[in-house]
């Protein structure tokens, strides 16, 4: 199973840069689980958190976001910028 490339980056420096099985995102239109090949989306972030999974689908880390927004490129990194 192909895993996701994954970072997030606030104002202060890098939050996380690495690989996990799925991130859950809140965007302002709902939460968005975001998988390897999961379709291009770029969308804005409300405050909540993103949680971060491994293949166990165990919690690896979690972020509390505000604001920011989110970016699915290609077919297998997504990028979130958090305010």
């Amino acid at each position: 199973m192909s895993n996701l490339k994954l970072e997030i980056i606030s104002q202060e420096g890098i939050i996380f840069n690495g690989e996990c099985h799925m991130a859950v995102v809140p965007s302002a239109a709902g939460d968005i689980g975001f998988m390897h090949d999961h379709e291009s989306v770029i969308a804005l972030l409300r405050e909540g958190v993103v949680s971060i999974y491994s293949e166990k689908n165990e919690l690896v880390k979690s972020v509390d976001v505000k604001r920011g927004s989110v970016e699915m490129k290609d077919s297998d990194k997504l990028l979130v910028l958090v305010d």
